[in-house]
């Protein structure tokens, strides 16, 4: 058999694809109720278009919005931070014991971090002395990576809890001193109440007779003590 005829009978032979024929209902109608149909979407579609491009406002209209309650004065007073965080009794009972375990802690993962450079730097006085063969020598790297996760992770999962809990008592300490600044505020109705601390770079001065930091400290304390 020749190349020629090889191919003949191989080569499948073409097959015409048939026509494509129109849904039931477009040839019961003879297609003309499709036409009608198409032509309906479209013009409904350009309406729509029309309605927003012409219709709809191009920027949103402002509503304001209800006003609920009375005015501020427009006074400002202030709160020091710093002379709340000295004074206030809670804030020594809710972190005292928690600057004292940080402390503690970090003593301890001092101490640990100090036995594992000892380790390391013995480790490497005996590589440089050729003291230990290869496979001592990827036992104790890798002995020695180990204890080093180990010790980072266990240090991150301590501070984390602390933190934990210091972030808690705070939370607690400034929500009962939001209680109290609005409770004076209903009589004295400032528009703002400004806290700042003694470093703080945003607020270089402000005025005494603005102050309210002894009257919250007082009510803080008195609420404390009930």
């Amino acid at each position: 058999m020749n190349p020629e005829e090889f191919k003949e009978n191989v080569e499948p032979e073409t097959v015409q694809p048939e026509p494509k024929k129109e849904s039931s209902h477009c040839a019961f109608m003879g297609g003309r109720l499709c036409n009608v149909i198409s032509s309906s979407v479209l013009f409904v579609a350009v309406i729509v278009l029309y309605i927003l491009h012409f219709i709809t406002p191009k920027t949103p209209v402002y509503t304001p919005k209800e006003f609920v309650g009375e005015p501020g004065s427009g006074e400002i007073v202030f709160v020091n931070l710093d002379t709340i965080n000295e004074h206030y009794e809670l804030v020594a009972i809710l972190t005292g014991d928690i600057k004292v375990e940080m402390a503690k802690q970090d003593a301890i993962y001092t101490n640990k971090e100090k036995a594992f450079q000892r380790k390391l730097n013995q480790f490497q006085e005996n590589m440089s002395a050729g003291v230990l063969n290869q496979v001592q020598m990827e036992h104790a790297q890798n002995q020695l990576a180990q204890e080093y996760q180990q010790l980072e992770a266990d240090k991150e999962r301590v501070f984390n809890d602390l933190q934990m809990r210091q972030s808690a008592a705070l939370l607690q300490i400034y929500d009962s001193l939001q209680v109290v600044v609005n409770r004076i505020n209903v009589k004295r109705n400032a528009s703002y109440v400004i806290s700042y601390q003694n470093q703080s770079p945003f607020l270089l001065a402000t005025d005494p007779a603005k102050e309210i930091t002894d009257q919250v400290l007082f009510e803080l304390n008195r609420a404390f003590k009930k």
